[in-house]
């Protein structure tokens, strides 16, 4: 009988240490669930105290304006912008503008002097005097064919001569033409544009040539526009005409504007390529080139469903999910497939369809052992 409670007592103390080894194992599963949210129907039901910190969004396709964000920069349009070079090997005589200063198209910005544009002027002359003096000798032919006293032939070979001498005029008029505004031995560079002289690389008594770094550049500080670098995956959502709205970079105000042009010479080293945005002129208004700025472009991604990056949580490292409301009120944990950013949304692949309702506020409430994606 005492071999038999002995029995007894030594079992009850085996069931009493497996219920009590199990119960650390019950904590840690329900310790991951916060206080204020319990399961009910495969789901978790929020206590009514919380419920304000969760916010739902119904999902919607393409109705969030889904927005491209890319760096970008101010600078000068193609035509705004002109380098103007020595066209003729010559030394600098003397500079007549510094840079910050204002020109106007042809007005004067250096004096130059070179003996070979002295050469090109000199055999502009010659060949002028040869054109002279060949259509002389064709002139007598002519009259005397015309008298019954020339000969085809020599009136034949006086007109090749002509020819000759009018071709060599027309050569030495384009390499003096080369030379813009010049006279003998002088070469007068001019501006080319209407601008301002950003950089001024010459120096009175300096050597400059035709393949040396130019002399000046002048830009056109009215003809500006936005260069955004986008990335490849992202260009496919862009159009031209698209809405934009650049943040300059230390002004409060934003400016608008819209695509004008995008880019087909994409930078391999950062896999980026440039998309062109003219601004409307009241916005475009006190810019300077070399202004950093951030571009936020309307894509054309009509079907993309996105949501806001709080929405999404981090489930064991690797699974991305969100938390659905159901009809009946209780939340649901749902995994998604994620794709692009859109600044502070992101592009759900697969996991929601449009109507469903999703805890983009407060998941963190329903889920304590999950991490937000942001």
């Amino acid at each position: 009988m005492s071999h038999s409670r002995g029995s007894l007592l030594v079992a009850l103390v085996l069931v009493l240490s497996c219920k009590a080894g199990a119960q650390p194992e019950s904590a840690d599963a329900e310790s991951s669930r916060p206080s204020n949210a319990w399961p009910e129907n495969d789901g978790i039901r929020l206590a009514e105290a919380s419920r304000p910190y969760v916010e739902v969004e119904k999902v919607g396709s393409g109705e969030q304006g889904v927005t491209v964000r890319a760096p970008a920069r101010v600078v000068f349009r193609d035509t705004a912008i002109s380098r103007v070079g020595a066209p003729i090997a010559s030394r600098v005589m003397k500079l007549h503008v510094q840079v910050g200063d204002k020109v106007k198209t042809n007005d004067v910005l250096a004096t130059l002097a070179s003996p070979g544009a002295s050469d090109y002027h000199a055999e502009l002359a010659r060949a002028r005097v040869e054109l002279g003096s060949a259509t002389g000798v064709l002139k007598r032919q002519e009259e005397m064919i015309a008298k019954g006293v020339g000969r085809e032939y020599e009136r034949a070979m006086a007109e090749v001569q002509v020819r000759d001498a009018e071709e060599r005029v027309r050569a030495a008029k384009r390499n003096v033409a080369l030379l813009g505004k010049s006279f003998g031995g002088t070469v007068i560079v001019t501006s080319q544009i209407e601008g301002t002289v950003l950089r001024r690389n010459a120096s009175v008594g300096a050597q400059v040539d035709p393949d040396g770094e130019p002399l000046f550049e002048i830009g056109n500080p009215k003809d500006l526009w936005v260069v955004a670098d986008v990335f490849q995956d992202d260009l496919e959502m862009l159009r031209e005409g698209a809405a934009v709205t650049v943040q300059i970079a230390s002004q409060a105000e934003p400016r608008t504007g819209t695509v004008e042009s995008i880019g087909v010479l994409l930078d391999t080293a950062v896999r980026r390529a440039p998309v062109y945005i003219s601004l409307k002129e009241r916005d475009a208004k006190d810019l300077k080139a070399g202004m950093f700025a951030r571009a936020i472009i309307e894509s054309d991604a009509s079907d993309t469903i996105t949501l806001p990056v709080g929405a999404v949580l981090i489930k064991n490292g690797d699974r991305t999910i969100v938390y659905v409301e159901r009809d009946d009120g209780t939340f649901a944990a749902q995994e998604v497939q994620l794709g692009h950013m859109f600044g502070e949304r992101v592009e759900v692949i697969s996991g929601v369809s449009a109507g469903t309702k999703v805890a983009i506020k407060g998941a963190l409430l329903l889920d304590g052992a999950a991490n937000q994606l942001l």
